[in-house]
């Protein structure tokens, strides 16, 4: 099977790019708003650094679903584990997060192996099928989304990436605030208005006018 091409690669995604930066921004700044919460109550941090990635993925999973569920120009194959999607028959593509080589890091099943090698084949897809991963990287302490890439591989060997731009300037880790309620309506005003009456203060015998 041939290498994907990063060109071709990025003339099928191109009208994609918005929407796949959003649903990884809509899934880290669910994560940053569970972690706001978890703070406020008093827990610690996860013992894991697994456990941020695995919360992350599971949202994805469910905007990715939710983003190219009616697009007809998008396969969705959901599995036990993941999810991959198939754009307009030619680019087959899962999301991941990074480590320092941009590369997704997986327990080398053979689903797994077959996504991570060039030349190996999917039941079913065409051989020249590009196979990519969407990663997202971010800072060491998991505050910040730093980048999501389109990332081509052969085993453990990077092949190319570029990145797709946050035009959107979500997942900052940023808390949009909601809006606050309108003010209630002042009081009618009018002869008809019910006014509290004032108690009269009965002074002491001895107290002088």
């Amino acid at each position: 099977m041939p290498h994907p091409v990063k060109e071709d690669v990025q003339a099928t995604l191109r009208e994609y790019h918005p929407r796949v930066r959003r649903v990884v921004n809509l899934a880290w700044d669910e994560w940053r708003a569970l972690a706001v919460c978890r703070a406020k109550e008093g827990f610690g941090p996860f013992l894991y650094s697994r456990t941020v990635a695995n919360i992350v993925f599971d949202a994805i999973a469910r905007y990715a679903i939710a983003e190219f569920a009616g697009d007809p120009s998008v396969h969705i194959e959901v599995e036990a584990q993941t999810i991959k999607l198939f754009f307009k028959g030619s680019v087959f593509a899962r999301f991941k997060k990074g480590d320092e080589n941009k590369l997704g890091q997986n327990i080398p099943t053979q689903a797994a192996l077959a996504f991570e090698y060039v030349d190996a084949l999917f039941p079913g897809l065409p051989p020249e099928t590009a196979k990519v991963e969407f990663i997202w990287l971010a800072n060491d302490i998991n505050t910040r989304l730093e980048h999501v890439l389109v990332v081509a591989r052969d085993g453990d060997r990077l092949l190319w990436d570029y990145e797709i731009d946050d035009i959107a300037g979500a997942g900052t880790g940023t808390i949009i605030p909601f809006p606050q309620p309108p003010a209630p309506p002042s009081p009618p005003e009018g002869d008809d208005l019910v006014k509290p009456k004032i108690p009269e203060v009965k002074k002491n015998e001895n107290e002088q006018e």
